[in-house]
Order: structure tokens, then sequence, then C-alpha cells
């Protein structure tokens, strides 16, 4: 007769285990990590279950499309027809501009949070209450701020030349344009692409700088002020380097969605007008362009800023016409 080994016997008392802690008739999970959302909802059906709740996350090991990670996890009873929920791997796209200079566009995907800050928040400004929920729609969203390299590939202009806290480098934002200079662009790069590019709403911007968090920044709380410095050119990082510019774009870490200097480097415009606080603001994640205003909103902090500016909820209001400096620039969406 064959014996069985030691390992054997304390797999089978595993199984044994899993077995007789799952109701009558469940459905085993399957392992879907690394599969297409397509191979993955393949899988769970197939195993007797259905598909929950599916949302997106930036990742630096698993390629776009991909799932990160399921709940349950595999190997998990369930009972027929139960959920699986999935997180997959950000979206992304490039859209090649003239000179092959590539323009590359992340997927937010759709959602409800709470826009502004609490009462309570460190450095918060009366401009960012009251806090309200908004529900918006999926849209794509610039991976970086836009760039000199970029702009000049549209427009064949350089509106920084000659401008001092400037470096030259094409991979750095874009300044010296004004709200309405970031309208001609756009206006330019529809008519190049035959698409429907435009500036974030402000509720838009928030929502994919906070990428899921609460917190003051989209790296937490940081009271003290010692994380920063990893996400974010700020005073704090370009002062003592006597770096008096914006730097080069995604030399920081992103967000949970893979979206590089939402805070720091420059202010970014959104299509907003700007309001003294929420009171009447869009629920749905639109741009608040009625009854009008004179000055539109900033959002993001800048490269000679305090750490303040750069929380997720700090806001700015700036002339669209005449406000154009080293620490403006944009980030486009669509």
């Amino acid at each position: 007769m064959k014996r069985l080994s030691r390992s054997m016997c304390l797999g089978m008392v595993a199984t044994c285990l899993v077995i007789a802690g799952c109701p009558p008739g469940s459905k085993t999970v399957p392992n879907v990590v690394g599969q297409t959302q397509a191979a993955a909802t393949t899988a769970i059906t197939g195993a007797g279950l259905t598909v929950g709740t599916i949302t997106q996350e930036y990742s630096e090991t698993t390629p776009v499309g991909q799932v990160v990670s399921q709940n349950p996890t595999a190997g998990v009873g369930l009972l027929p027809g139960s959920p699986v929920s999935l997180l997959l791997s950000a979206a992304e796209e490039t859209i090649m501009l003239p000179g092959e200079v590539p323009l590359e566009m992340v997927w937010i995907p759709g959602g409800t949070f709470t826009m502004g800050s609490p009462a309570a928040e460190a450095d918060r400004n009366i401009d960012e209450g009251p806090q309200h929920s908004v529900t918006l729609n999926g849209f794509w969203t610039g991976k970086y701020q836009l760039t000199k390299r970029q702009w000049t590939a549209v427009m064949g202009t350089s509106p920084w030349i000659l401008h001092v806290n400037v470096i030259g480098d094409g991979e750095s934002p874009a300044v010296f344009v004004s709200w309405n200079n970031a309208q001609d662009f756009i206006d330019a790069l529809n008519v190049l692409t035959g698409q429907t590019f435009r500036l974030p709403s402000e509720a838009e911007w928030e929502y994919a700088c906070r990428a899921g968090t609460t917190t003051r920044f989209y790296w937490g709380d940081d009271p003290a002020y010692t994380v920063i410095n990893g996400y974010a050119w700020w005073s704090g990082n370009t002062g003592p380097a006597a770096e008096a510019w914006a730097h080069l774009v995604g030399q920081k870490r992103p967000n949970g969605w893979g979206l590089y200097d939402m805070s720091g480097n420059v202010w970014e415009w959104c299509q907003d007008f700007y309001s003294s606080d929420y009171s009447g603001a869009p629920t749905d994640g639109s741009a608040w362009e009625f009854p009008g205003g004179s000055d539109r909103v900033l959002r993001g902090g800048f490269w000679n800023g305090t750490a303040a500016f750069c929380r997720s909820a700090a806001r700015l209001g700036g002339d669209p016409e005449a406000l154009a400096g080293s620490n403006y620039g944009f980030r486009l969406a669509r």
C-alpha cells in the first residue's frame, strides 16, 4: 500500500478545512490577476460567479487593462452568483503631435467624491467649502502638464522665450500662457486631431488629483511636510536648490491614477469661473460657468509656493487674459 508523505497529508487537511468552511454548493473564485478584463470576466462567469465592481488604478508593474488585484482572492468559496470585484491597471493612450511629439492621456474612471476640504483641515481656506458630493462620468486627462515641446508642436510659438525663471527644456511645462492662450492651443489641437480636447472642470481636476483619497494631499496628510518632496516641486525643495523655475514633468512620484505633478510645479488652469465658495456649485462634474465672473480657476500649487497651495483642495482665481507667468500652465482633458 502506498504511503502518503507528510506534506501530502498536510495539503489534504488544508483542503478539507477550506471545503468545510464553505457553504454547500459553493463556487471557487478563480485566479484572474494578470488577465485582461474580458478574460477575467469569462473565467469568473464560467465559475458560476458574477463580475462585481470594476475600478482602475495606475500600476507600475501590471500592463494597462490587466487585473491588478481581485476581491475576494482566488480559492475562496462563494455562493453561486456572488460578485468578484476587480482592480484594473489604468488605461492610457498616446496621441502623436506634429514632429512625432507624444501626448499621453490617462483614463479617469467615473465615480462620486466629496469636493472641497473639511473645516478642520490644516491650512484650509474658506473658498474650499462647503464640501459637497460630486458624481462624474469618466474622462481623459493629461498624464503630465502640457510641455513646451507639445505647445510648440501645435502652435509653432514659444511664449516663454526671453522671460526670467524659465528653462528651455522641451519636457518642462509650457509657461507664460494665460487661460485665453490655453483656449487658443486647444482650438488648434482640436482642428489638428479632430478630437474634442478641453480644459478640465474644477471638479474633474480635484477628482483626478485625489484619485480616491480624502487626505490633504494625495499621498496623505503629511502634517510635518516630510513626504512632499517626493511628490511635488514647491518652495521647500526649489528654494534651497536655487532652482527658480518649473521643472521637467514626471520627475516626482505619480498619484494613484498615474498622474504626475498634480501638486506643485505650475498652477493649472481649469475651465470654471472662480467663485468665493462652493455655494450653488454643480454636482455633476461640469464646469461652473454660469452666471459667470471675471477670474478663472487655477489648481495645484507651484514651484515657488508653500505646501498649503499643493493640497488637493487648494484653489486660486486669476485673470484669464492678463495672468501669465513662470508658474502658470495647464493640463488637458477630453
